[in-house]
């Protein structure tokens, strides 16, 4: 399945599957030379569409479980390829049932083309989120010669990737809280996936609560947990760049004040 079929009333219509592959293709060709936080972008692009996906799975499955045209065994059969696994898909259903449509045409076939497309993008997020992964650990920052634009660039760089680290911690504690109040982990069992802070995903059970069940994976958990992993390896590494920058400046008797600017807070 390349695009969704354009029509009324269609939640997918949007989604340009072909698009969002080309995207990444794009980006992989780059390099860690493009910049490797572009594959996060594009991660967090295809992750948006997943979700979309996501809800209207979600929205046919409540539907076809609330009309009872499909036992739960029917709805794990098509949600997880597994008939006898009927939790993820009774959560689903339940966290639903009050903003399924009252009426959806041909409903079966609906759930197993939103569930093909949700499957396609997940896969896609994967290899997204492997990318990013890959060119983080890799990347190296071009730093001019001078030592105080060298310092400079370097401290830009590390506000910014601090800022998304903040970001993607944040969802990887909100994905791992959901994993607990949801699906019945144990804090402990999350976080060793996440390699979070117990009290940091404790702090996000509230929101969680408020999220779908399916918004959530323990591969999601982890991916994000490497993500973050290899935006702080990079910090470590552009901290050491610009502490080696400001020794040379001032090496040369560059004044203390001039280069004070160039250390975030």
């Amino acid at each position: 399945m390349e695009t969704t079929r354009a029509r009324v009333g269609d939640p997918l219509a949007h989604i340009d599957l072909s698009r969002l592959r080309a995207d990444l293709r794009a980006v992989q060709r780059l390099g860690t030379s493009g910049g490797a936080f572009n594959a996060c972008a594009v991660s967090a692009e295809i992750r948006q569409a997943y979700r979309t996906a996501l809800a209207a799975r979600d929205e046919a499955a409540a539907y076809l479980h609330g009309s009872r045209v499909w036992s739960r065994a029917d709805l794990a059969e098509a949600i997880c390829a597994y008939g006898e696994h009927e939790g993820r898909p009774r959560l689903v259903a339940q966290w639903c049932v009050t903003t399924a449509p009252q009426h959806l045409y041909d409903a079966g076939h609906e759930l197993l083309r939103r569930q093909q497309l949700a499957t396609a993008l997940r896969d896609l997020l994967t290899e997204a989120r492997g990318t990013a992964i890959r060119q983080l650990n890799e990347a190296e920052l071009p730093l001019p010669d001078d030592p105080l634009a060298r310092a400079h660039k370097a401290a830009d760089v590390i506000v910014f990737a601090r800022h998304h680290l903040d970001y993607v911690a944040a969802n990887r504690n909100l994905y791992a809280a959901n994993l607990v109040v949801h699906h019945g982990w144990s804090l402990d069992e999350v976080v060793e996936v996440a390699e979070a802070d117990p009290g940091e995903v404790a702090d996000a059970y509230a929101a969680a609560r408020e999220h779908p069940p399916s918004d959530a994976d323990a591969r999601t958990v982890r991916e994000l947990a490497l993500i973050a992993a290899a935006i702080a390896g990079r910090i470590e590494h552009w901290e050491s760049a610009r502490a080696e920058a400001i020794a040379d400046c001032l090496a040369s008797g560059l004044a203390t004040e001039r280069i004070a600017i160039s250390v975030p807070t």
